[in-house]
């Protein structure tokens, strides 16, 4: 077989040197974070060496594929490159009956197979083997494309198969992609817990990017700058949450005052997760997110023991709960209850029902973590709160209503504080009185006046301010 010098052909710079080696180490390797790290590249590159190291290993004809989100992607992120960067002699770019759309190498180099696919329709390779697969902007997918590509990937004679991607923050797929390559959010049971890699890249790191371009991304907006030229992940294009900071919205835990009062919320699911949250409440109208239950796959009766668990000892001034839960379910709990609530009711648990107005919810929370150089947020989340944190700023809007955020996202957390927080603007009452209104609480007790000449004595500064709610 005709020696081929790789290294004079892809000629990588020094992250994608380090990408490559993370391939070769682990099943499952992403590449990228930041806009031009040279992500389309490398892995069309790396799905050639592969093909050739298996050649040399005496495997021919091995398949592998390189997916993109659609065809017009497909065309003009790999094939137009394709054509333009693979040489001739190594092989031919073809759209053949057998392969389909593929660079095949020639019979000297072991005429393996790159296919050149797109994930419109993920379910129709179900039957397809590839020794590896390569996806293009990992998080333009949902996390069950990436498990169905799994099943996938398998070859006779080769055990070392691989998952490798490229990708930027943001799409639908940012907030599982960021959980399992970027936080590496896994139990060490996870069977991906020791097989996953992520190789961070910046437009500074490729030296092949003109300086206007590097320019043009220091001059977008804060946002996608921070995205795009930084690589943060907390920050991205549609984000619904664009407010979040997590140096702003997150705090170490901290004693409550015995005088804030407190709340909780709850968010039913049991094939989703059942999501409920401890809130206090200062005098200056800050919420402080202080505790959350965070289950998957259980019954009412055992939410049920974990809330009580967690909230022994405490005093609420009222628990909120997904509306859904006050309806009937069509059949009787071992108590002779119709509903989820009356279920929760029967272990001490008094759940209200929400307000389901969601963009009125949405907008509430959109004020409450908003926040300025001068005026923190009115809602902050303790860092045991690891689930709200890690879900909220990756909701995105939906394409079709983008007032309303995308539901297909993991929203239970953020549900549970809209559920809350739209009833502390419903239910003004349950307010603590500022030290202004005990002022004048005292005022009045002590003097002869009427509540009708308040008005004109001290001005609106007696009245509570619900603006901000």
């Amino acid at each position: 077989m005709k020696e081929v010098s790789l290294r004079q052909l892809i000629n990588p710079h020094p992250k994608q040197e380090r990408f490559i080696q993370t391939v070769d180490q682990f099943k499952y390797s992403l590449y990228g974070g930041a806009k031009g790290g040279g992500k389309s590249f490398i892995l069309r590159w790396i799905g050639i060496r592969l093909l050739l190291k298996w050649a040399r290993e005496g495997h021919k004809k091995v398949r592998g594929v390189l997916f993109c989100e659609d065809y017009p992607a497909l065309k003009d992120r790999q094939v137009t490159k394709i054509q333009s960067e693979f040489p001739k002699w190594l092989g031919t770019l073809s759209d053949s009956n057998i392969e389909g759309l593929s660079f095949v190498l020639k019979p000297q180099f072991g005429s393996g197979v790159l296919a050149l696919r797109n994930l419109d329709d993920p379910s129709k390779y179900a039957s397809s083997e590839f020794a590896f697969a390569a996806v293009d902007e990992l998080t333009k997918n949902e996390r069950k494309v990436f498990d169905q590509l799994r099943s996938i990937i398998r070859w006779p004679g080769i055990e070392e198969t691989k998952f490798f991607a490229g990708t930027n923050p943001g799409e639908i797929g940012h907030e599982w992609v960021k959980k399992l390559f970027i936080d590496r959010n896994l139990s060490t049971e996870d069977p991906l817990s020791n097989q996953v890699c992520f190789i961070p890249s910046l437009p500074t790191d490729n030296p092949y990017n003109a300086q206007t371009y590097l320019e043009e991304l220091k001059r977008l907006p804060e946002k996608l700058r921070k995205a795009y030229l930084e690589g943060n992940w907390d920050v991205f294009e549609g984000q619904y949450f664009s407010e979040w900071d997590k140096n702003r919205h997150v705090c170490n835990p901290f004693p409550i005052p015995g005088e804030y009062k407190r709340f909780r919320s709850y968010d039913h699911g049991r094939t989703n997760p059942a999501c409920c949250k401890w809130y206090a409440l200062d005098y200056d109208g800050r919420v402080w997110v202080y505790r959350e239950l965070y289950l998957i796959g259980k019954n009412v009766d055992e939410i049920a023991f974990e809330i009580n668990r967690l909230s022994e000892g405490e005093t609420y001034q009222y628990s909120m709960a997904d509306p859904a839960i006050f309806a009937k379910m069509g059949f009787v709990d071992r108590f002779g209850g119709q509903t989820i609530a009356e279920t929760f009711a029967r272990y001490g648990i008094q759940f209200l029902p929400a307000s389901n107005r969601r963009i009125d919810g949405w907008n509430l929370m959109h004020r409450y973590l908003n926040w300025s150089q001068f005026s923190p947020p009115k809602l902050t989340y303790f860092n045991n709160c690891v689930n709200s944190i890690r879900t909220i700023p990756t909701l995105i809007h939906d394409e079709l209503k983008p007032e309303d955020l995308d539901s297909s996202g993991e929203d239970h957390s953020a549900d549970t504080d809209r559920y809350f927080l739209m009833s502390l603007h419903e239910r003004k009452s349950m307010l603590p009185k500022t030290e202004t209104e005990k002022k004048f609480d005292e005022m009045i007790k002590k003097s002869s006046l009427s509540i009708d000449n308040l008005d004109s004595m001290y001005s609106g500064e007696l009245y509570r301010n619900n603006s901000n709610l």
